[in-house]
């Protein structure tokens, strides 16, 4: 298997910083990544960040910690990670020890951090997450911080997150406060949501492996709710952009999504099947797909039907040169396609394995990237 290096991150219009200390002395920061994206996200953070942002190891194969001297809310309009926490160390050999005058005080000094970061009330309920974080002493700890800072006091779905562990080291412990109200992947503008729908920053991840280009003509096939078609317009213009699926209430879908995210004009949406568009040949210059896993959408039986005729029409619209992305679960199924003759038209030219919750597990589905072997013009 090969895994890609580090990509460029998605082109975005150049914008001046939001008012903000910057160049003071450095804060802890970790941010949270699906697991085999980091290189992406870092890439992203990178870029982001510029010179006031200092990668250090992390103990953990899921995050990516660093040090930062900018503006804390440009952090919170990256899109290729989950979320985003500020975090500091506390020595003291139990949780406990946080109760004491000095530590409840420096805890609400984050959180003041974090809550300036966004408006007048965005930041109604606080929750702390830790192993037994229903005992006397965290139920006491959290019911404090509630009371002085006019949070109440929630659980799952608390707006102001509160993660607690041991140090890697062993020696003390670290608080991580969440810089946003939800997830980063809680895009804004999913305002309908359909099963088995793409997790906004894979999506997105999608998007800086196709190298983005303004003249790109991009075609979204089984688009579904509409989640790459945005995450690729949100990385910067495209020539044309277009998605297809055969299901109505999916359109639909995508068609309230594409307006909540501002998008709705520069996108043309096709009732179509997926054997027979109705598109010219060699229109394409960038085809993306998330074809169904097998799970919550389709099953292998109907998988082995449609992905032959999906990648079939996929060759025939694509340009000399286009670059074809593919995400599933069904990797041997794909697999074997990819290395059949009916795909001698593509090269194969990285895979990338990365994990994503799942019920009470998680799927490890693969990133397929694949290249027209037609020179393009």
């Amino acid at each position: 298997m090969r895994h890609p290096p580090p990509p460029r991150p998605p082109p975005r219009p150049p914008a001046a910083p939001p008012p903000g200390p910057t160049g003071g002395p450095a804060v802890e920061v970790e941010a949270e990544v699906i697991p085999g994206l980091a290189a992406i996200a870092q890439a992203e953070l990178a870029a982001r960040g510029g010179p006031g942002l200092d990668f250090v190891p992390a103990a953990r194969p899921e995050v990516l910690r660093f040090r930062y001297r900018g503006d804390l809310r440009l952090l919170l309009d990256l899109r290729t990670v989950v979320a985003v926490y500020l975090l500091r160390r506390f020595s003291v050999p139990r949780p406990k020890g946080l109760l004491d005058y000095q530590h409840v005080a420096a805890l609400l000094a984050l959180i003041e951090t974090v809550r300036r970061l966004a408006p007048p009330g965005a930041f109604r309920t606080l929750r702390i997450s830790a192993a037994g974080e229903d005992s006397a002493v965290l139920t006491r700890l959290k019911t404090e911080l509630a009371a002085r800072t006019g949070l109440v006091a929630g659980s799952a779905e608390a707006d102001l997150l509160l993660r607690l562990r041991r140090a890697a080291d062993g020696a003390g412990w670290e608080v991580l406060v969440r810089l946003s109200p939800r997830p980063l992947t809680a895009r804004p503008w999913r305002v309908c949501n359909q099963p088995g729908a793409l997790n906004a920053v894979v999506a997105q991840a999608m998007v800086a492996l196709s190298d983005p280009r303004p003249a790109d003509r991009y075609l979204n096939l089984v688009c579904g709710s509409g989640t790459l078609l945005i995450e690729r317009l949100a990385a910067g213009p495209a020539a044309q952009a277009v998605g297809y699926d055969r299901a109505a209430g999916a359109l639909d879908c995508a068609r309230a999504n594409l307006a909540a995210a501002g998008v709705a004009g520069a996108v043309r949406l096709l009732c179509a099947e997926a054997g027979s568009l109705p598109l010219a040949a060699a229109r394409f210059d960038v085809l993306t797909a998330d074809l169904p896993f097998g799970q919550l959408v389709g099953t292998h039986g109907e998988n082995a039907r449609l992905y032959p005729r999906l990648l079939a029409e996929a060759t025939r619209v694509a340009a000399p040169g286009a670059r074809l992305l593919l995400i599933t679960h069904e990797v041997r199924l794909l697999e074997g396609l990819i290395a059949g003759p009916e795909m001698r038209a593509w090269q194969l030219q990285h895979t990338l394995k990365i994990t994503l919750p799942f019920k009470t597990g998680g799927l490890n589905p693969r990133i397929y990237v694949l290249k027209n072997r037609t020179p393009a013009p």
